[in-house]
């Protein structure tokens, strides 16, 4: 069965896994690719860093262990939620994990109040990562207004509320 159409979910994300989604940050590629970081190894505390005020952390479990982690954050002045962070372990990756973990949090963002889409950005030229948005419903838009990198929108329909 694909991991997509696999039974799993999401659940909070919780400090005792932070050095293992650390972990997952395994190559000074990955590092640019989820947080733009430059001197790898990433810091110790890197995931602890990214728990803050109107973010809110999950991890993708499958056969009872977290396979992917990502982020939501909110961005009240746009209508929107952001999808930031997201990363796979690196044993599962290209295996619709990414794709599943993107479904379930564009789900939980869409249905927040007053949200009307969806957002990710993509840095530099990660043509896996692009695929993977691309198989979740994200539309690329343009370019990031704050880094080098595409914009991306899932627009979020009355029947996802």
């Amino acid at each position: 069965m694909e991991p997509a159409r696999a039974k799993a979910d999401i659940i909070p994300y919780s400090a005792e896994y932070s050095g293992q989604v650390r972990s997952w940050i395994d190559s000074e590629e990955t590092y640019r690719y989820v947080c733009r970081g430059q001197e790898f190894p990433p810091p110790e505390d890197i995931v602890d860093s990214w728990q803050r005020s109107g973010v809110t952390s999950h991890l993708l479990f499958s056969q009872s262990k977290p396979v992917a982690y990502g982020e939501l954050w909110e961005r009240p002045l746009e209508m929107a939620v952001e999808i930031a962070h997201l990363i796979v372990d690196p044993y599962k990756r290209a295996r619709g994990y990414g794709v599943k973990m993107l479904e379930l949090l564009y789900q939980r963002a869409a249905h927040r109040e007053n949200v009307a889409k969806v957002v990710l950005n993509l840095y530099g030229e990660n043509e896996i990562a692009l695929g993977c948005y691309l198989k979740a419903g994200f539309e690329i838009t343009g370019t990031s207004s704050y880094t080098v990198g595409l914009r991306m929108v899932r627009m979020v329909k009355q029947s996802d509320k």
